[in-house]
């Protein structure tokens, strides 16, 4: 069983190299890479297929003008220099969802190269990295609990995806006592970009967090779904491992099936302390492709890995090779949008936002929409309010419920109508949650709900006076104690006072009454 403590005792002894493929269909384009097909998650098998996806005899592939322009998008988003001349190649293979038995794909001129993506290591997953590499610079300390990582990108290619296999029969619908494998088409030809990266990784931490804010900025540019349950977004590791101090790199082995940023942080643990166990025992390890069982949490060996000669490519010979020019590039840089980071920035800068608030807001699309919408209504001065109430309240409703945002009854005007109410002293803090806790129920507005229960704070410090006077002609001997040192009773005069009042008398005025009338 892999745990912890096992992970960080091998990261002591041992660095890991890690580089990432992330495979993501271009699920915004309406047609196939290579024809006119739809693209859409399921439906019958083998309903979305033509001549060429299928790849039958004379069938020749169109290029998709706007998958290729989403790619150079994804490629300007992620810092990437655009290939001026670029081409497709053929890769030479045969796997049974495979139609031609090769796929179009891209080799040695991809249409984005030499980017890089900042991704932050903070709290318990900073504890992963160990002092002692030998490429510390990529590394940049942020405080004693974290730090930023710098991950450079090798490249961003387009190619066509595979169809699907189904094996029926079999243990969780994998091959192993399968009685007969089916396959579907319907996404073959689909149009999908792989990104690689450098070998910048160093440990599991630092490739979910890598893979999470990729993930959001396809959200971001609107690229892709990038659902990982539906395989729109796929993630394959290369890990191995050198000695602290080191620099020359050890065998890799290549892991796959990793369908969800945990599993993607287990497969590659649980792959370091496999690889540190093989070479203190002395043994070597292999290079070879290996599948993670996110059941069991461990890899076992599938195949050999391939080599890039292994593949034969060559030139897609029914296709010439693309020309970008200046025009082209600018026109696509300009539907760049505000990405992650930069949101990020402007909540501190021009909103005030707390630096830790506006990462976790800016880390997910749904909630900076949300959060944007609601200061938008009410007013950068509420940005805090509003940034409390979401990271509170908003996230631990959704958690409880296990839905997304959009699911939920809440919308970004009743977060700021409660801002307010408790700003204008309507209701109490604690009461705010109570109205949260039913609008999130019913849907209603917070203001209804306090006129519906009653719940309308008494600030009248007439009215309150009067309670309070009488509370302490019934309490003489602790107005006496109070008066003598003990200050701490003050808590029981204010309980007197809030349960006579029923509750709705406002606190604040409450413990001023109270600490000027003990006090006279």
């Amino acid at each position: 069983m892999m745990t912890k403590d096992r992970l960080l005792a091998v990261l002591e002894r041992w660095e890991p190299v890690i580089g990432l493929e992330i495979h993501t269909e271009l699920t915004s384009t309406r047609t196939k890479m290579f024809c006119g097909c739809p693209v859409a998650f399921g439906g019958e098998p083998n309903t979305r297929v033509c001549p060429v996806c299928l790849g039958l005899p004379g069938a020749l592939p169109v290029p998709n003008a706007y998958a290729i322009e989403q790619t150079v998008l994804a490629g300007l988003a992620t810092g990437c220099e655009i290939a001026r001349r670029s081409l497709f190649h053929r890769k030479q293979y045969f796997y049974p969802d495979m139609p031609k038995d090769y796929q179009i794909s891209q080799y040695d001129l991809p249409f984005c190269a030499g980017g890089e993506v900042t991704v932050e290591i903070a709290g318990e997953a900073a504890s992963q990295r160990k002092e002692g590499g030998v490429d510390e610079e990529r590394r940049v300390r942020l405080t004693d609990v974290g730090y930023n990582a710098r991950i450079g990108i090798t490249r961003i290619h387009l190619e066509e995806d595979t169809g699907k296999m189904v094996h029926v029969g079999g243990s969780e619908g994998r091959l192993a006592g399968a009685t007969k494998s089916l396959v579907d088409f319907n996404r073959a030809g689909t149009p999908l970009i792989e990104l690689v990266t450098e070998p910048d990784i160093r440990t599991p931490a630092e490739a979910r967090a890598f893979a999470q804010k990729l993930r959001l900025i396809w959200l971001t540019l609107g690229i892709s779904d990038c659902n990982m349950e539906e395989g729109s977004m796929r993630v394959d590791a290369n890990v191995s491992l050198r000695r602290r101090g080191e620099s020359e790199f050890g065998t890799k082995t290549e892991i796959k099936n990793m369908n969800s940023f945990k599993s993607l942080h287990d497969g590659l643990a649980y792959e370091i302390v496999r690889q540190a166990e093989v070479l203190e025992s002395g043994g070597r390890v292999v290079q070879e492709t290996r599948h993670f069982d996110a059941g069991a949490k461990r890899t076992s060996a599938t195949r050999s890995k391939e080599e890039a000669h292994d593949y034969r490519y060559f030139p897609e010979p029914d296709m010439v090779p693309f020309e970008f020019d200046d025009e082209f590039i600018e026109r696509v840089r300009a539907r760049l949008p505000e990405l992650p980071d930069a949101r990020k920035m402007r909540f501190v800068e021009e909103w005030g936002l707390p630096p830790h608030d506006a990462s976790v807001i800016a880390s997910d699309l749904e909630m900076a929409e949300f959060f944007e919408a609601a200061v938008n209504i009410g007013g950068p001065e509420r940005a805090k309010a509003v940034s409390n109430v979401m990271l509170n309240d908003l996230s631990a409703h959704l958690n409880a419920r296990g839905i997304a945002l959009s699911e939920s009854r809440i919308v970004p005007s009743m977060v700021v109508e409660l801002v307010e109410l408790v700003e204008a002293a309507t209701i109490s803090s604690k009461q705010a949650k109570e109205v949260f806790a039913d609008m999130a129920e019913t849907g209603d507005s917070p203001a209804a709900i306090v006129e519906i229960k009653g719940m309308r704070q008494v600030s009248d410090t007439g009215a309150i006076e009067a309670v309070v006077t009488r509370i302490l002609d019934e309490n003489p001997n602790k107005v006496e104690e109070y008066r003598a040192g003990k200050t701490g009773l003050i808590g029981f005069f204010v309980g007197q006072v809030m349960r006579e009042m029923g509750g709705q008398a406002n606190p604040k005025v409450v413990n001023e009454v109270l600490a000027r009338m003990l006090e006279g």
